[in-house]
């Protein structure tokens, strides 16, 4: 479930695209379907899991046919390429992370932000509790398991400094994906990069004895986790469609927020092979990240976006001048969720 999952060759990825200047799409009304469905592709950041909750009770329940799109998810054959896709026109919409799409957009990919599906950082440090870590300036002197990308270390930088620790004696392991495994094996003192919603409830179930610490507990701006991207092609010239998908992933959402045992059963469907002793525990946690109180599904804050662009270019993970405003489209999505 990590960030760092597709940062590792989103790079070299950017560099295969073509850039082309294009307009933004129009804020017509919402459409009421008079035909049949749109057909609305949507490529996942991952396998099917509880972040894609609202997602599957949209397909599932004909949530997104009531709202004029037929949309039919995937699994990327490979993650680190989903931008780069979208940008092509090879998928109408895709999942991918806010801190990713700044990075794309710094380099020139056309593609912007149409909904937040989790808005909220999920990405996390764990810590084995039994180790004597309970906050993050605990980990001086300790080993942090990292997947090995740029925003590993700026990361952990912000969440221990902003808790009164030096950075500079925190030690970090690469581990590649194997976060949870390396600290349920004891391989490492903590990790950071996993996810409290996904991770969490599976370390908790397994007994071992983790502390989570958010990042946007300790510094790191808050964030959207998970976006629907489109290209700004799509935007302009299929809005309609798009809205519709929009309207019924939003639906989703709230049904989802609404029927937590629907939402696991619409997981199980969709991926036979999800781990499902955790499943409940982990879309119990998920929940509130999709529709937080006070929120609308799928909505965005673009000053929280000018923030982490901000954390962003501070820190090196971008070059150049990037907007976060610039990146986010909010004007296909329900008008509650504008």
């Amino acid at each position: 479930m990590q960030l760092t999952r597709k940062l590792v060759a989103l790079a070299t990825a950017i560099m295969l695209v073509p850039v082309a200047l294009v307009g933004c799409g129009d804020d017509s009304a919402a459409i009421t379907p008079t035909g049949p469905p749109a057909e609305v592709s949507l490529v996942l950041d991952w396998f099917p899991n509880a972040d894609h909750a609202g997602i599957y009770m949209a397909t599932s329940g004909g949530l997104d046919e009531k709202a004029g799109a037929d949309i039919t998810p995937s699994v990327p054959s490979d993650p680190t390429t989903t931008l780069t896709a979208i940008a092509a026109g090879k998928q109408d919409l895709g999942i991918t992370y806010a801190p990713e799409l700044l990075i794309a957009r710094s380099k020139g990919v056309p593609v912007k932000a149409v909904g937040a599906i989790a808005q909220v950082p999920l990405n996390s440090i764990m810590a084995r509790s039994d180790r004597g870590i309970e906050r993050p300036r605990d980990l001086e002197g300790k080993v942090v398991g990292i997947a090995g990308v740029p925003s590993d270390r700026a990361l952990l930088d912000t969440v221990v400094k902003a808790d009164g620790g030096d950075p500079a004696t925190v030690r970090t392991k690469v581990v590649g994906y194997s976060l949870a495994p390396s600290l349920a094996a004891g391989k490492v003192d903590a990790v950071i990069g996993a996810y409290w919603n996904i991770e969490g409830p599976d370390l908790r179930m397994k007994d071992v004895p983790v502390t989570i610490m958010k990042l946007d507990d300790y510094g790191v701006p808050q964030y959207d986790e998970l976006v629907l991207v489109a290209s700004e092609d799509a935007i302009r010239e299929k809005p309609g469609a798009l809205r519709a998908a929009l309207a019924g992933i939003a639906a989703g959402q709230d049904a989802a927020v609404g029927n937590a045992g629907a939402a696991v059963d619409a997981l199980k469907e969709a991926n036979p092979d999800i781990a499902t002793a955790p499943l409940p525990a982990q879309v119990s946690d998920t929940l509130p990240a999709l529709v937080p109180d006070g929120s609308a599904p799928l909505r965005m804050d673009a000053g929280q976006w000018d923030a982490l662009a901000r954390w962003m270019t501070e820190n090196g993970l971008v070059t150049g001048e990037v907007s976060g405003e610039a990146a986010i489209d909010a004007s296909l999505l329900p008008e509650g969720s504008r």
